[in-house]
């Protein structure tokens, strides 16, 4: 008798190839990261920004590896949670599966935060010269979190195939615009912005690293769909490594035009111009082309809020569904068979945290803390699930010195280097996102342990039903 029930099961085979390669882009949000995170990240790295987005496909190409190399034998809602709690340990996957939760919440947060606070205001005072006004931004970011929710509650189907249409657009217009700005800059290209000299020296690139590959590390969120994916352990791992290798080698292409294209010594001031990249565009394209960019852009913002909505409902339903979350997070919608509860409470949750950072210190430094705090959860998960994918091989005595220790060994050197970096210097609100994310995982993983102590058994549960889930579907196929 199974013991999790189809009404407890989300919708299965709802996602083919490529639905999953749509919600892959749409989680690193190419446009939007190219408004949003590639302008943060030029705030450190300035006239290097292309030399730390080269570095980070090295340092995002090492680190995929770890969800690739898992979700060739496990797969399921709880994404790392359950690699880590069924792999390697109940207790670590517990602990890794709160922080990469954390994680992906903060990526609506700022999202919605930037979208709203910083990119639609600064779009709207450089080009019509209006300001809308300081607190215009909450009204609008009210509305988009509330059409965010009702696509993510509608399905999933919907919101992957709205999500593929979108990616597709967005490379296209970002392979166009590039050409376009490099070929119109002729003999002024230049090997400089892929050195260190610009941001003088090799510390201020790698903070602005650190943005850069968490601008285009998303695609590792794809393996929370394994209950509602086709064929998850073949189609999952595809998803990850094709959506990374095309926006790789488009955000290379696209920092180096728009560090050309703003000017090597002018980038200083390309983070604090708000919206750096239309107006690059609107210099060597025009008008036109630059509101087309710009419809796609809020477009790409929506779409990369609506992924990890998606994908935070889906892990905190699955460690809920095992009795390790508030239970009311495991209900699922008897018709659109989502985790609807936890979709509503995830964004409800996400608005205010978003709110509260835009009012107490700025949309622009809120967006810098919320999308830092994110990041620093993220690597350490990261970091982690590297130790936890050599146990699990180990098990299962399929262990390969190179893609089970080796890779993943230079994955976390290059993640502790750039967390390293993030610190030294200290900067604000980086320093202090830093230690947010740092407070949020000790008191999980405190709260975990105590919780361990008197119900071991309930923690000897984890990633069960995903488990179990998995197996009804290749039992069927």
């Amino acid at each position: 008798m199974p013991r999790i029930s189809e009404k407890q099961q989300l919708k299965k085979g709802a996602a083919g190839f490529s639905s999953l390669l749509g919600q892959s882009i749409a989680m690193i949000s190419p446009l939007g990261a190219v408004a949003a995170t590639m302008t943060g990240a030029a705030e450190f790295a300035v006239g290097s920004l292309p030399l730390a987005y080269l570095i980070s496909i090295f340092g995002v190409l090492i680190w995929i590896n770890t969800p690739y190399q898992f979700s060739k034998k496990i797969n399921g809602t709880g994404g790392f949670y359950t690699f880590n709690a069924k792999g390697a340990n109940p207790t670590y996957g517990l602990i890794i599966g709160y922080m990469m939760w954390f994680s992906y919440f903060m990526v609506i947060t700022n999202a919605i935060l930037f979208t709203s606070g910083v990119f639609i205001p600064g779009t709207i005072s450089y080009f019509l010269h209006v300001n809308i006004g300081n607190y215009t931004w909450v009204p609008i970011m009210t509305a988009f979190i509330l059409i965010l929710t009702v696509i993510a509650y509608l399905g999933i189907k919907p919101s992957l195939a709205y999500s593929f249409t979108a990616s597709v657009i967005e490379i296209a217009l970002l392979i166009i615009t590039s050409v376009v700005i490099i070929v119109a800059l002729g003999p002024k290209n230049t090997y400089i912005p892929f050195t260190p000299g610009p941001a003088h020296g090799f510390s201020a690139v790698a903070v602005g690293m650190v943005l850069a590959i968490f601008s285009m590390s998303g695609s590792s969120a794809v393996v929370t769909l394994g209950e509602e994916a086709k064929q998850p352990k073949k189609n999952i791992k595809k998803a990850l490594l094709i959506s990374f290798l095309i926006t790789g080698a488009v955000f290379v292409l696209t920092s180096y035009a728009l560090t050309v294209g703003w000017g090597i010594s002018n980038m200083p001031s390309f983070f604090s111009s708000s919206v750096p990249g239309l107006i690059v565009a609107d210099k060597y394209i025009g008008l036109p082309f630059t509101i087309i960019l710009f419809v796609f852009i809020i477009n790409s913002l929506f779409a990369g809020s609506l992924a990890p909505l998606n994908t935070s409902s889906r892990m905190i339903f699955s460690m809920s569904r095992d009795g390790l979350g508030p239970h009311m997070f495991a209900r699922v919608h008897p018709v659109h068979k989502t985790p609807y509860i936890a979709i509503f409470v995830m964004a409800g949750v996400a608005y205010f945290v978003s709110l509260a950072s835009g009012l107490l210190i700025g949309p622009e430094d809120g967006f810098l803390y919320l999308v830092t705090a994110s990041s620093a959860a993220l690597f350490i998960g990261h970091i982690l699930s590297n130790f936890g994918l050599g146990v699990t091989y180990k098990k299962l005595k399929e262990f390969k010195i190179m893609t089970h220790a080796v890779i993943p060994a230079i994955a976390t050197v290059v993640l502790a280097v750039a967390m390293y970096y993030s610190f030294v210097p200290p900067a604000y609100p980086v320093d202090y996102a830093i230690i947010t994310a740092i407070i949020f995982i000790v008191i999980a993983i405190v709260a975990i342990l105590i919780y361990g102590i008197k119900h071991s058994d309930k923690i000897e549960n984890a990633g069960s039903s995903d488990i179990e889930v998995q197996e009804q579907i290749e039992g069927r196929d």
